[in-house]
Order: structure tokens, then sequence, then C-alpha cells
């Protein structure tokens, strides 16, 4: 049942196949005008010109010899037609050479950009799900191809119009029965479609095991893993299953290749045996057998029954091209017309306020328990915040949902209006959050300071915030100073930072921009206690006049918040300062009297 569902959704009907195919001629026709009209021009004429000098012209040469005209009328022909085959190949070569590679290079940026834009605003419950990888993956393999397919596919549509016409004509004044020839085509139209359905589920198939063999592969290449492949068995897991994958892939390959070869075997032998083989014969028999034809007309007469049942099968072909087309263009109108489901509204923001959440819970999809449990708490305008508690705790989970990355249960709002009412961008614009899996960009130095674009004065302030960050004396020392590039993937001169530099670079971007509040998600985790302290003296400085809510293992640093929150499995166990829950003596005081004895602290 499940097999026949993905063959049933792979038939668009009509209607789904027009408004597919015009979407993304629409697009081509706004990023380059004139594209479409150079190959409408470019097929016509060069169509006309192939009629000319493969039948009509070859069948003037040789009756106008059989009947005794003079040579110089014929050569004055093939000179008339060398001229215009010689300006068909000028405008053909412009077209594929210069004018259409340029024209579609910027037609496959324009729909990557889209995808790319619409990748950003779509929310973060969508990478967790693997469906999602694969519509964007097949989105993005479809702007690198699927245009030029659809323009082929447009440009021999015009071409077959014009040669169909022309050798229809030809063939109705010469002889109609060759006409029986010619449409023999037309009874493989079931079969080319069934060979495309087959093309179509086969790529499918293997563009999901490609996307398990690209994992495999970039676990290889990728600093991220790096580490993790050198100190582990993961080397020997990942080629299991790149092979595992090419196992399948070539499964694929096999189980498809059968019907596949059979499908052509069959067309051939129609278009190459019944028509041309059957139209020869019938040709040679009217001409040598009857005397009906010349000797001109019974050659050029092959090849126009060739040309108009190539034209009625190309037809076909266009026609389930389109449909291919449409299938795979539903892949990636699938994806950019997708409608966020975080959707934010259009008041203003509140110059200040406290962030309030009431009653909020919140669940992975697919899973069967809450990550957050009824959780009701508050952050003041200008208070520094503490979320303490072990992994799994869901003290990340909470600021996701602060972030609006995720939507929740419950109610959350600031300045006593809901956080929905406002725009995610300008909402999410009040926050500088440093997370506990942050990444660095192979950007220069400056730009992973702003993770903006730049703007005049900016090279004071990336100075700056490099200083309170404690990392502008690093910097200072490299070549090209704040222009230096992150990482050596794209520059051999890069910069290469430890762990507690990049948490240090990316720190400083809190102090980079104007905020209302910082979050601070273990932002630590690479540095020794004497330097996590120091960072959040700074930090605690640079939040003088806005709110900080920061997350830590290490309870040393929430002792001087002036709110701890104490959160155990999703939910909110015990709040208040230091002073309050070391003096309740219940699970803080216990953690804390702990950590105290490791890091050899004494309690205040």
């Amino acid at each position: 049942m499940k097999k026949r569902g993905k063959e049933k959704k792979q038939k668009l009907p009509f209607r789904k196949v027009w408004s597919n195919n015009l979407f993304l001629l629409k697009i081509i026709g706004k990023t380059a005008p004139m594209l479409l009209p150079y190959l409408t021009l470019t097929m016509i004429f060069g169509a006309a010109v192939e009629f000319f000098s493969s039948t009509y012209m070859l069948r003037f040469a040789i009756n106008g010899l059989q009947e005794g005209k003079e040579f110089s009328v014929i050569l004055i022909g093939i000179l008339l037609l060398f001229g215009l085959q010689t300006v068909n190949i000028v405008i053909s070569r412009l077209y594929y050479e210069l004018y259409s590679p340029v024209r579609m290079e910027r037609i496959t940026r324009r729909m990557k950009a889209q995808v790319y834009e619409k990748a950003a605003s779509i929310e973060l419950a969508r990478y967790e799900n693997p469906e999602y990888y694969d519509s964007f993956v097949k989105a993005i393999d479809e702007c690198s191809s699927r245009a030029w397919s659809i323009l082929t596919t447009f440009g021999d549509l015009v071409w077959f119009l014009v040669s169909y016409t022309a050798n229809f004509a030809f063939l109705v004044a010469l002889d109609p029965v060759l006409l029986l020839f010619a449409l023999v085509p037309l009874f493989a139209a079931p079969l080319k479609s069934k060979e495309n359905k087959a093309k179509y589920r086969r790529n499918m198939e293997l563009k999901e095991e490609g996307r398990r063999e690209n994992y495999s592969r970039r676990t290889f290449y990728l600093a991220d893993y790096a580490k993790e492949m050198r100190l582990t068995q993961m080397p020997e897991l990942m080629l299991r299953r790149f092979r595992e994958s090419g196992a399948r892939a070539r499964d694929i390959m096999r189980k498809s290749g059968v019907p596949v070869a059979v499908f052509w075997y069959i067309l051939k032998i129609l278009n190459d045996v019944v028509v041309s083989l059957g139209a020869a014969l019938y040709c040679v028999w009217r001409t040598l057998g009857v005397g009906a034809m010349g000797y001109g007309d019974c050659l050029v007469a092959v090849n126009a029954v060739e040309t108009v049942g190539w034209s009625l099968s190309r037809s076909v072909g266009i026609l389930t091209e389109f449909q291919e087309h449409a299938l795979y263009t539903e892949n990636l109108r699938n994806f950019l017309e997708y409608e966020p489901t975080l959707q934010g509204g259009e008041d203003s923001i509140p110059p200040t306020g406290d962030l309030v959440l009431q009653g909020v819970s919140f669940r992975y999809d697919g899973a069967e328990d809450y990550a957050l449990r009824d959780i009701s708490l508050r952050f003041g305008a200008k208070e520094k915040i503490a979320i303490v508690g072990h992994n799994g705790a869901g003290k990340s989970t909470l600021i996701k949902l602060l972030l609006r990355l995720y939507e929740g249960e419950g109610t959350v709002t600031y300045a006593d209006k809901e956080i929905s009412s406002f725009s995610v961008e300008e909402y999410r614009n009040m926050f500088s959050v440093v997370l506990q899996d942050f990444h660095l960009f192979s950007f220069p130095v400056a730009d992973n300071v702003l993770l903006r674009l730049r703007r005049e004065g900016d090279g004071e302030l990336v100075e700056d915030s490099l200083k309170k960050a404690g990392l502008w004396e690093k910097v200072s020392q490299f070549s090209q100073g704040t222009e230096t590039i992150i990482t050596r993937e794209f520059d051999k001169d890069g910069a290469v930072l430890s762990g507690g530099e990049a948490q240090k670079l990316a720190i400083a971007h809190v102090y980079s921009k104007q905020n209302r509040f910082v979050i601070l998600d273990e932002p630590s985790g690479a540095l020794d206690p004497l330097a996590e302290h120091e960072m959040y003296l700074r930090m605690a400085d640079a939040c003088k006049d806005c709110g900080m809510i920061f997350i830590s293992h290490r309870l040393s640093s929430a002792v001087s918040a002036d709110r701890i929150y104490l959160m155990e499995q999703g939910r909110v166990a015990e709040v208040g300062t230091h002073e309050e829950l070391m003096a309740q003596n219940g699970r803080y005081a216990e953690m804390f009297r702990r950590q105290a004895a490791n890091y050899g602290e004494v309690e205040a």
C-alpha cells in the first residue's frame, strides 16, 4: 500500500503540470527577460534551415539533375543554403556559448538565493525532521539543473513545431501514405511515459542514498568531526555506512535497469525498424517499381518520414518531459511556498519591559515526554538571571522558546504583550546570544564579531568589542588584523583559534550591539574557572543597562545573580538568590557544595 501511495503521488493533474512549468518559466523570464525570445528565434531559424538543407534543397538538386536543369541554377540554391547555414551557426553558437551560460548562471544564483532565504526563515523544528532535509536537498538540486532542462525542452518544442509543420506539409504533397509510417511513434507514448516514471523513481531513491553518503563523506573532511574521527573507531563505522549506502544505490540501479532497458529496446525497434526501414522499402517500391517518385523524392521522403516520426515521438517526449519538470519543480515550489508556522505580528516592540513565561510547556516532535512542564518565571529588564541544572533539565530548550526558535504551550510576554504579536526578526534582534554549540564562520574576524553587513564606523566598534571580550591582543597580532579569515578552509593564512579563543570571539558579538537581553548558554565550557569568572565580570559590566540570562553548569558563576532558577526534569525546582537557596539547604545547596569541594572553593 505504501508503494502505491508513492506512485500515485508522482502523477500530477494537467493543471498542476502547466502551473509548475509556468512557475519556473516566470522565474527565468523575470531574471533574464530576453533569454526565451532569443531561444525561440534561434530554434525557429535553425529548424527552418534544417528543413531546407536536409529535405527541400536535396530534393531540388537531385530531381534537378534527373530532369536536366542547368547546374548553375542548382549551384545558386546550394550557395544560398550555405549562407543560411553560416548565419545559423553564428546565431546558435552565440546563444549556447555566450548569451545563455551567463543568463543561466544568473538564474541559478537567483533561485538558490530564494531557497537559502526560505531556509533561513523556517522554524528550527523543521531541521529535526528528515523529510525537511530531503526536500531541501532536492530543492537545491533543482536550482542547479531544472531551469536549464526546462529551457532545453521549450527549445525542442519550438523546433518540433517548425520542423513537424514543414515536413508534414511536404509528405502530404508528396504521398499521404507515408504519414502512416510517421504515425507509428504515437503508439510508443505510453511506453515513453512509463520509462520516464521509472527513471524518476530511481533518481529520487538515489538522491536519498546520496544524502546518507554525503553525511559519511563530510565526517572525514570537516573540522567539526576531526577529533572524534581520530580518537574513536568512528572512521570504521562511517566507512561501513558509506559502503552500505553504495550497495543500496547499486541495488536501486539494478532493480530499475531492467524495466528502463526493456522500454528503451521496444522504442528503438519501433523507431528504427518499423518507421525507417518500412518507409525506405515503400519509397524504393514507389520509385523503382511503379515509377511514381523521382530519385530526389525517394531519397528525401525517407528523411521526411523519420523527421515527422521523430517529431511525433519527440512531442510525446516533450509532454512527458514537461510532466517530469513539473514533478521536480513540485519539490522546489513546495519548499519555496512553505509558510513557517512561527509567524509574527505587526505590533511595535515597547522600549523596555520584562520577559515573563506563564505555564509554558514544550514537547519535541515525535517525543513522548515533555522537555518543559508548566514553566513560570520572569526575566527583568536589567536583571542578571542564572538558570542552572544538570544536562537534560531543559535549560537550553527554555532559551530556544524565549528566542522563538520553537513555539510552546502557554504564554510568553514582553512588556505585557505576547511575543507572537511582534515581528519575529525584530523580536530576536532584542537579544545577543552565545549558544553552547556556537559556530564561527569562515569570514574575517570583523564579520564574526558583527554578524551582519558592515556599516561606516564599524572598525572602532569591532576593536572595542574584541578588547572587552579579551581577544584584542591575539587578533592584533594577526597579519591582517580584523580582516584575517577565520579557519583555513578558504585561506591558507587563515586564523585557527583555540576553544577558549573561539568562545571569546563569539562573546565579542555581544559587545558589538545594543541589547535588551544577553543570553549566554554555556559559553564558557572551554574556559578554566578563573577565566570564566573574569568573563562573567566583564559581561556583567557590559550588561549593566540590559538583562542577562546565563546558563552554566558551574554554580560559582551564579553567586552574584539577582535570581537563580534551578531546573530539574523540565521543571523549575527552586527559585531565589544564592543566599536564599543556600539557606533552604535544598538541591542547589547540595550541588554548590559538591562543586565547591571539587574546585577547592570556599562557600560564601
